[in-house]
């Protein structure tokens, strides 16, 4: 019987289990391991595989509120909740959790699971009629299916007949998956006969599990463009790319979308900026079952909406919406007394609603295709050698990357920064990909090292910079986040050891505290610097400890315990240079391999200045300007709070120009501590200009002149730009007037041109101080009557060359073209050439506007200094 024409089917089907939560309520005073009455245990159950799945989708189907369409959804017989089962009962799967109830930042308690203890297989398969679908129709509209690999997949007789059985109809067919994916004889099925229509949920955890490589817990954009590559590459996943869809999920962090789009593949990044995979649920201690289950279903809501052109976007930020709220609110409903016995159940109405809201608060980034960067790997199939360098905030703020970094310091990285991926390590914020992943590395390898009981060795890292790039801060933040108030700091500077007692002695303290319950995290400042003559000649005595975590004294062997050493480099920018400059033969005498070999990990420490490659990665100006803004947010909000009214900073525009643009802080990160300081701050509630310290004072750590001419910088805007645009378009005129090639234009004075040509005239002159830098030259407020400024004959050029260039570019936007006839009105130009091909008396117009630069400076105030060395 063919069905009403507006009746949707829904089929749900797959592996059942029956989950058995059992409530823990701890109120014994003991926390020893005996019996105890106070202590509670409750038992209660649900359906759990495709079974809530289906009470979802119901849910989700009364929410939708559509009055023309009926819904029909149709399963397989699973006992409701008023039947009676039991844990034993052999015809179904079964899973056991612990739940206790976990407070986590300012939420309520909730009810999460403790510990889940496994599953119980089914044993009787004597009966298994109640596992095929009731009313099952090859006329379904959505068939949705749960493989979690408990023996589903392997038997077609239970699949549905949408999918078995031919018919003109093409259902949308939502798999959930569980590892290994992309394998089975329903999997072989649906690839073969329904690829067009199918989509693929799974994690990344059940990926990882199928022979694919996937960074964890890096960065965002990493671990993207690492799963984009294995979806399409990969030969043991790689047919899940002809799906329609495939989602990955990583949980409450963030999830993966792969489209297929004709013949190429798109991939899509939801994601939360201020964590990364697994760092959220940090947060919020406890395990959650349902995760996957409210990404199928805000995923199937928009399936049941539209089967044209569904939403896929909207259904993912539904569903992660959706088990962030599951996990917050986690099972049960709240009792209001402790003595309550709690009725642990998949809150359905809360998930449902939260589906239906529709909201969008993950961010989206599409990524691209590694191999757009990548160097092909020579043997087919193999991973490339040369990974792909992309970054979010590239992407995001190319082109106004300068008023970001001035939102950043005004408003902070959390207002300015919109969808990038943040970094954030207790106190340490970083925004720069290499930065975050050797971080996070490090995070890892910490937090990895002290869930050991008894460490056989340090762990020791390194970290490189520039001096004053924050080394030691960097390190220590990164270990804060992870074991607060457990670590205890120590330093020790190598330079000032003249002899190996002193570092015998450092050894002692470090086992000391050790002994006094805290982890010792050692800096070994300026490691790198020679002993005794010898270059690297602290090394040789560090192998045996980083080796056998010991030290020798006479004839007294030491143990050193517990403990992370940092070795901190004072003459290697980076870990690629170390050691650059030696002879080979001098490198290994020094034992620089052996020491190598024993590091576990290093970081590279980019500071406030320019970086433009650092050990053969990609340069990453000019987004030193955002690490900028982030330090001195941080340095003005700790030292002088008095300029902040409510988290916003009140700074002259000058001189945070001056502080974002100027060229180098001599000094890395304690130059600008040092700016700071030397600032007339006390009792003010702004920054002014006037607040800052004489030239000669901020030559200490700044080109003091350029800093100054960055603080001074024209505003070219308002009256003023109008005033110098008449300025510019005179002597222009005069230039003209001089060769005795007057025209038309020159003969109107500014006030009666039209609006093109004085908009003409205004580019110029914002162009003024970009043609400036680019030749190193600096704008700054003429205090005196000094002599008149030339540029000198190459520079002249050079800038004539640029303001033609300029020109050219903005009349070819305008829809201006070349023509050997000039004719402005139907805007044909014959001077639209490259500077080579341009007649001398072309030429000269660009050489008398770059020789009027001064002049129309001169008329704001301003005069041309070239910057010291």
């Amino acid at each position: 019987m063919d069905k009403p024409k507006d009746e949707k089917i829904v089929v749900v089907t797959g592996d059942v289990v029956m989950d058995w939560n059992l409530a823990r309520t701890r109120r014994a005073r003991s926390d020893q391991p005996i019996w105890d009455a106070e202590d509670h245990t409750h038992s209660c159950w649900q359906r759990g595989g495709c079974a809530l799945t289906a009470d979802l989708l119901v849910s989700v189907i009364k929410e939708l509120g559509v009055q023309e369409t009926t819904y029909s959804l149709r399963q397989p017989a699973v006992p409701t909740y008023a039947s009676e089962v039991h844990p034993g009962d052999g015809r179904y799967h079964h899973t056991f959790a612990i739940w206790s109830q976990m407070k986590g930042g300012d939420k309520p308690p909730a009810w999460r699971v403790e510990t889940f203890l496994g599953l119980n297989p089914a044993t009787d398969n004597s009966d298994e009629g109640w596992k095929h679908v009731v009313g099952d129709t090859p006329a379904a509209d959505l068939v949705v299916m749960d493989d979690g690999n408990l023996g589903f997949r392997q038997h077609p007789e239970l699949w549905p007949k949408a999918i078995t059985q031919s018919s003109s109809r093409r259902p949308w067919i939502l798999l959930k998956m569980r590892h290994p994916v992309a394998s089975g004889p329903l999997w072989e099925h649906l690839h073969r006969n329904h690829a067009s229509q199918l989509i693929v949920v799974t994690t990344a955890n059940d990926l990882r599990l199928t022979e694919v490589q996937i960074s964890r817990e890096l960065s965002w954009e990493r671990t993207a463009q690492d799963l984009f590559w294995e979806l399409v590459h990969n030969p043991c996943v790689n047919a899940l790319s002809q799906c329609a869809h495939v989602i990955i999920s990583f949980g409450p962090a963030g999830a993966i979308l792969l489209s297929r789009e004709a013949e190429n593949s798109r991939c899509f990044l939801f994601f939360d900026p201020k964590v990364i995979e697994g760092v959220w649920e940090q947060d919020h201690p406890g395990g959650m079952i349902g995760y996957t289950t409210c990404l199928m279903a805000g995923i199937g809501r928009q399936l049941l909406l539209s089967q044209e052109e569904p939403d896929i976007r909207q259904g993912i930020q539904s569903g992660l919406s959706a088990l962030r709220r599951l996990h917050i609110e986690g099972y049960g409903e709240k009792r209001t007394s402790p003595t309550e016995d709690a009725e642990l159940t998949f809150p359905i109405g809360v998930v449902g609603r939260m589906l239906a809201a529709e909201g969008t608060p993950f961010s989206v980034a599409e990524v691209p295709d590694p191999l757009r960067f990548m160097k092909q790997a020579d043997s087919p199939g193999e991973k490339p050698v040369t990974e792909g360098f992309w970054t979010i905030l590239q992407e995001r703020y190319n082109c106004t990357i300068d008023i970001v970094a001035e939102r950043i310091v005004r408003e902070g990285p959390e207002s300015a920064l919109l969808d990038v991926p943040l970094g954030q390590f207790n106190n340490l914020l970083t925004v720069d990909r290499w930065e975050i992943e050797s971080f996070r590395s490090i995070r890892t390898l910490i937090r990895e090292y002290c869930r050991q009981e008894q460490p056989r060795k340090p762990l020791s890292i390194a970290v490189f910079g520039a001096p004053g790039s924050g080394k030691s801060f960097g390190i220590i933040e990164v270990a804060n986040s992870i074991l607060p108030g457990q670590i205890e700091v120590r330093e020790f500077n190598l330079s000032q050891f003249s002899s190996v007692e002193h570092l015998l002695a450092a050894f002692h303290q470090v086992r000391d505290m050790g002994l006094g319950g805290k982890i010792p995290l050692v800096f070994w400042d300026e490691f790198d610097t020679s002993h005794d003559g010898t270059a690297l000649g602290w090394l040789r005595y560090f192998l045996a400890p980083m080796q056998d975590g010991r030290f020798q004294e006479g004839q007294i062997i030491h143990p050193l315990g517990r403990c992370i050493f940092v070795f901190a480099g004072a003459t290697s920018a980076s870990m690629g240079r170390f050691g650059e400059g030696l002879a080979p033969e001098v490198y290994r005498a020094s034992k620089g391999p052996d020491f190598i070999s024993r590091l576990k990990g290093y970081v590279n420490i980019l500071g406030p200045n320019p970086v433009e490659a650092i050990d053969r990665k990609p340069a990453r100006a000019p987004y030193f300007i955002i690490r900028r803004a982030i330090l001195l947010r941080s340095l003005l909000w700790r030292t002088a709070s008095q300029l902040f009214d409510k988290k916003r900073l009140n700074i002259d525009s000058g001189v945070l120009r001056a502080m974002l643009k100027t060229g180098e802080y001599k000094h890395g990160v304690r130059s600008i501590e040092s700016l700071i300081a030397m600032s007339q701050l006390a009792g003010k509630h702004s920054f002014e200009r006037s607040s800052l310290p004489s030239e000669s004072q901020l030559d200490l750590h700044v080109d003091g002149q350029d800093f100054l001419a960055l603080v001074q910088q024209i505003q070219l805007e308002a009256s003023i730009l109008e005033r110098l645009a008449g300025a510019a378009h005179e002597i222009y005129r005069a230039g003209l007037r001089a060769r005795g090639k007057a025209t038309p234009a020159s003969a109107v004075p500014y006030a009666d041109l039209p609006e093109d040509l004085k908009e003409q005239d205004r580019s110029n002159v914002r162009d003024i101080p970009d043609k400036l830098a680019k030749v190193g030259y600096a704008m700054i407020a003429a205090r005196s009557n000094g002599p008149p400024f030339n540029f000198p004959g190459d520079t002249l050029e050079r800038l004539a060359e640029g303001e033609h260039e300029r020109w050219v570019e903005a009349k070819l936007a305008d829809g201006w073209k070349y023509a050997v006839e000039a004719d402005p009105k139907k805007k044909l130009s014959n001077a639209l050439l490259p500077w080579k091909q341009l007649p001398e008396e072309e030429k000269e117009k660009d050489r008398d506007l770059v020789r009027g630069i001064p002049e129309i400076l001169a008329r704001a105030g301003y005069t041309i200094v070239k910057p010291r060395p």
